[in-house]
């Protein structure tokens, strides 16, 4: 029994939590509201997955509450007894993942792994999803599921309930399979035939001793074959040493006509070289690389002298570029200065012409006559606008006293004071038009005065500069004088050191010139000491190589080919050789295969009459299971009818209070399940003759028939708006069997509904759903009874 049920994040349950009781347990409210959710949450916590699910018809992440915000877990407990027994178990999903616990009083039996959970569930109630969705779990308008199946369907849809429909897909395979297996005796066969009137293959034997005899002839040439290489190579070896004393001596002829040679050169190099060294043929080379490190060190103390003056040039350069640049700068500054001064006088000369006092009367003079321009045409626009409000007020009075003089106001006197009116303004407006053009002159002659005051005040700034810029003028002249003087002391200087410069640069030229000599002297008598010491190795060499000529004095080039044309007679002989073998090999290779071909084909046609038997012994086996597949279906069939209507039986009198029909049964017309109930003429069918609340009794007793049937260890029911089809009447009546008579039969009844009226239903926990779609609310749920109130 289901003692308790709590949902988190659940579709629209963000936190419900339900108690039930034994009896019948009922879900009310209006479509949407989240009733159904409780039942598939029951049957996703035991079994990992409920009908939508399975069917695929949503996603596991779809359970997330996703309204009014998403939400990343849910979570559903289910807590049942089974016996002395308190189990509980827990499922949560998240996005992409799920896990699961079961516990016992309290203590961890298994998890968090789903799929071993599921296996210890249906271990304690004895049964896996498949059962308990075909047994005790109703889908939504699924109580008379029966009788909706159109005639003709019924059997092949209770075979699918009982899957015994297996049974019949077992038989239709084994069927297939024998005339596959029929099929393979009959191609297996034909081949079978083909090879036994197949000539090569009694011709195996003789083939065989043929391929014998190749290889005894394979061997005998193979052997004559290695003989003629083994010559081959005896003759290689000796013709090789011939060929390498033969090259030996050639080489010693070019390397004898080489020394020769060089001995020449080098005796003639000697000779001229001593030519050159005359002049210094009294000086040994220790002194000739004596004097050359004594010029070196002369060399090295001009050379740092020549630096030193030069880097002293150098910088006297730049002191005579930098002042020559400084009295270029200062005669520039000088002309800029004078020019400034001179602009400067000019400004002078025009302020005292124009005083900027003067101006600024004058603008003063400007400005007031501008303001009472402006007060004149601003008083003539304050005057039209009186009239025009006077004009107003007159053409709104018809009839009484005029609203300015208080006197009696005719019509006509009204429209002789408009038009004066009128007149009065049109003379001001022509006022206007003349003061505005004035008023624009005035302003534009104000703003040329203004720029001139600017322009002069400006000038009086650059007339104060004058004093300074001569001040200025003076020192850079004086400035000026100062450089050239010491640019003249300057350039003189540098006159001097490059003189100086040209004078050590020569030194250093002569010094440099008899250390080159030297060096050349001394470069000289060492090449002759080398090519005195070469001279005497070119000759040791030639000796050497007479002696080795002497010692190869017995090679023979007669000898030499002799022994080359009985060597390309014998290259001829093993090519042959070789061919011979090659073709013995390739028909030996040839034939092995042919004989191979045919021991499998001779080994196919064993194997395929030793595979006959065997398929025809399978084909007598899958004919045997054919015909126990059949039997054995029509026994399940019978044998399930009988427990149904045993079961349907002991309930129907529980369920159906009235003795017209006193008894209900499965029967079977026309190769095909009916429901028929009986009353005093016999078996009728409840298709077409039975009421609404008839109708809805058999279905409820068939379904019941089969929870007893299929799973008689959990007396429980599931029905998600059974009430679908019936009339009020038929409600009514299923009310009254729910709460009086389906507690002796079950233990325990879950009804989901949106009818009011199955409340009177109730035996158990009774709950209310409610939920503001609109708004996409979550789902509400109250508790309208319970059984401690019966």
């Amino acid at each position: 029994m289901i003692t308790q049920v709590r949902l988190k994040n659940w579709r629209s349950h963000a936190d419900t939590e339900l108690k039930f009781s034994e009896g019948t347990n009922c879900f009310v409210g209006m479509m949407g509201t989240g009733k159904t959710s409780i039942l598939d949450s029951i049957c996703f916590a035991f079994f990992g997955t409920f009908p939508h699910l399975q069917q695929k018809k949503i996603k596991l992440e779809d359970i997330l509450m996703k309204k009014p915000s998403p939400k990343e877990q849910a979570e559903v407990v289910v807590n049942f007894e089974t016996g002395d027994s308190d189990w509980s178990i827990k499922r949560t999903v998240a996005k992409g993942r799920s896990s699961a616990e079961l516990r016992k009083g309290g203590e961890l039996i298994e998890g968090p792994q789903p799929i071993k959970v599921n296996e210890e569930i249906k271990k304690i109630l004895k049964m896996d999803y498949d059962l308990f969705t075909r047994a005790i779990y109703s889908e939504q308008n699924q109580l008379d599921m029966f009788l909706t199946i159109p005639k003709g369907q019924r059997l092949k849809k209770i075979d699918e309930l009982l899957a015994i429909d297996k049974f019949e897909k077992a038989r239709v395979n084994t069927s297939s399979l024998i005339n596959r297996c029929k099929m393979v005796i009959n191609e297996r066969n034909k081949f079978v035939q083909s090879l036994e009137t197949d000539e090569t293959l009694k011709r195996l034997d003789i083939f065989r001793k043929e391929l014998a005899d190749l290889h005894t002839k394979e061997i005998e040439m193979k052997a004559q074959t290695k003989q003629v290489k083994n010559r081959r190579e005896k003759l290689e070896n000796d013709m090789s040493k011939l060929k390498e004393q033969e090259k030996r001596l050639n080489t010693i002829e070019e390397e004898n006509k080489k020394y020769s040679a060089l001995i020449e050169i080098t005796e003639k190099d000697i000779e001229d070289l001593k030519t050159s060294l005359v002049e210094f043929a009294e000086d040994t080379t220790e002194q000739l690389q004596t004097e050359g490190e004594k010029l070196s060190k002369d060399i090295e103390v001009l050379d740092k002298n020549y630096e030193d003056e030069n880097k002293h040039l150098e910088l006297l350069r730049e002191s005579h570029a930098d002042m020559n640049a400084s009295i270029k700068i200062n005669e520039e500054r000088i002309e800029d200065l004078k020019m400034e001064i001179e602009e400067g006088n000019k400004i002078l000369l025009q302020i005292k012409k124009t005083p900027v006092e003067k101006l600024e009367k004058e603008l003063e003079k400007e400005n007031k006559a501008l303001e009472n321009k402006q007060l004149k045409y601003q008083k003539t626009q304050a005057k039209i606008s009186e009239i025009e409000e006077s004009i107003t007020e007159l053409s709104k009075v018809t009839g009484g006293n005029c609203p300015i003089c208080g006197t009696k106001l005719t019509e006509a006197h009204k429209e002789s004071l408009i038009s004066k009116r009128e007149k009065s303004i049109g003379d001001l407006k022509e006022e206007l038009k003349i003061i505005e053009p004035e008023i624009k002159q005035v302003q534009k002659e104000i703003k040329s005065m203004e720029d001139k005051i600017r322009k002069l005040e400006s000038l009086e700034m650059k007339v104060e500069d004058i004093v300074d810029k001569k001040k200025e003028l003076k020192n850079f002249e004086d400035e000026l004088l100062d450089f050239k003087l010491k640019n003249k002391e300057v350039s003189n200087e540098k006159s001097m050191l490059e003189k100086n410069l040209e004078l050590i640069q020569k030194n250093l030229k002569n010094l440099k010139e008899r250390h080159d000599r030297i060096i050349a002297i001394v470069k000289t008598k060492e090449e002759v000491d080398l090519k005195m010491r070469r001279l005497k190795d070119y000759k040791f060499n030639l000796n050497k190589l007479a002696v080795e000529k002497e010692s190869l004095a017995g090679f023979s080039s007669f000898i030499l080919e002799r022994l080359n044309q009985e060597y390309r007679a014998i290259i001829k002989l093993e090519a042959e050789l070789e061919a011979n073998l090659g073709n013995l090999l390739t028909n030996y290779a040839d034939k092995q295969k042919f004989i191979e071909e045919l021991e499998k084909k001779k080994k196919t046609l064993e194997d395929y009459k030793t595979e006959i038997r065997r398929i025809d012994g399978i084909s007598q086996q899958f004919e045997l299971l054919e015909s126990a597949l059949t039997m054995t279906q029509e026994q399940l069939r019978k044998d399930f009818v009988s427990a149904v209507n045993s079961a349907m039986q002991a309930i129907w009198s529980d369920l159906y209070p009235y003795k017209d029909y006193y008894s209900i049964r499965l029967g079977i017309e026309e190769g095909d399940y009916v429901l028929q109930l009986q009353d005093s003429t016999g078996w009728i069918p409840v298709d077409g003759i039975a009421s609404g609340g008839e109708r809805s009794m058999a279905a409820l007793a068939l379904r019941m028939a089969f929870s007893f049937v299929l799973a008689p260890q959990l007396l429980m029911l599931f029905l998600d708006e059974p009430t679908e089809n019936l009339d009020s009447q038929a409600i009514e009546e299923l009310a009254k069997v729910l709460r009086e008579r389906i507690s002796n039969l079950v233990e325990q009844c879950f009804l989901v509904t949106h009818d009011e009226r199955l409340k009177e239903a109730v035996t158990g926990y009774c709950y209310v759903f409610e939920r503001d779609k609109s708004r996409d609310g979550e789902t509400k749920v109250s508790l309208v009874s319970s059984p401690l109130q019966f």
